[in-house]
């Protein structure tokens, strides 16, 4: 196991006033922001992680059925009341988030994605030293990005049951996803940069802010996004982790 600090991140190109401690933890790469030491009782004082690693999913069948299967979504639901502040629009697969999970598709490979999901959770819990909840519930949905657009700065939720969410990368050339500073979240663009790979999954506090680069490619980006909840709420749409 090994540990870097980045002082205010300048080999990342970002300055956020704070430390970036990088570690590599066997399959896993964690990173960890932190603030400088509070020399006021009114400074900003964060420490939040998150989380990267890579699981050998059949990403092409995925994309395929992501595909076949946008349409039919969007004809048969009507958008939700926001597009999840995505920017993506009110005709977009990700506005349909909140009435189809792809953990409960009965196919081979969802079924393997949820079982790598839980797999994670499981691992970044243990990394961070907390005791598993075993009432944890998911939910997951896939956006489709084509050429020109990008995900706005957004959160998923910073209620008092708030977890983690992540998201997986199914089909992603020349993209990154941006995760912000809380502190810093209203300037667009500003963040962590961590360039998209095929099979890579992430995990971070839902309450984080964070974004995308432009999709500059022909090809549709694909990605599977997630959130964990410890939320009790009688919702078919929420299955357990």
């Amino acid at each position: 196991m090994s540990s870097i600090d980045y002082l205010n991140y300048k080999k990342h190109q970002v300055s956020c006033g704070g430390h970036l401690y990088i570690t590599n933890i066997g399959d896993y790469k964690l990173h960890h922001f932190k603030s400088l030491d509070p020399q006021s009782p009114f400074a900003a004082n964060w420490s939040y992680h998150i989380c990267t690693t890579k699981f050998e999913l059949n990403v092409l069948e995925l994309s395929k059925l992501i595909l076949d299967n946008e349409k039919i979504i969007i004809d048969r639901y009507p958008p939700a009341d926001d597009d999840g502040y995505t920017g993506l629009g009110m005709d977009s697969l990700t506005s349909r988030y909140p009435y189809f999970n792809l953990l409960g598709w009965n196919h081979p490979t969802c079924k393997q994605l949820h079982q790598k999901i839980s797999q994670f959770h499981d691992e970044y819990i243990n990394i961070m030293g907390i005791g598993c909840d075993p009432n944890l519930k998911v939910r997951c949905w896939a956006n489709v990005m084509r050429k020109g657009q990008k995900i706005k700065t957004h959160y998923h939720s910073t209620h008092p049951l708030t977890y983690l969410s992540g998201h997986f990368c199914v089909q992603c050339y020349n993209s990154s996803t941006i995760y912000s500073n809380p502190y810093r979240s209203i300037v667009e663009d500003d963040g962590f940069y961590i360039k998209n790979h095929e099979n890579q999954m992430t995990l971070f506090p839902s309450w984080l802010p964070h974004s995308t680069t432009k999709h500059i490619e022909n090809s549709e980006r694909i990605t599977i996004a997630f959130d964990i909840t410890k939320s009790n709420e009688d919702n078919p749409n929420l299955i357990p982790l």
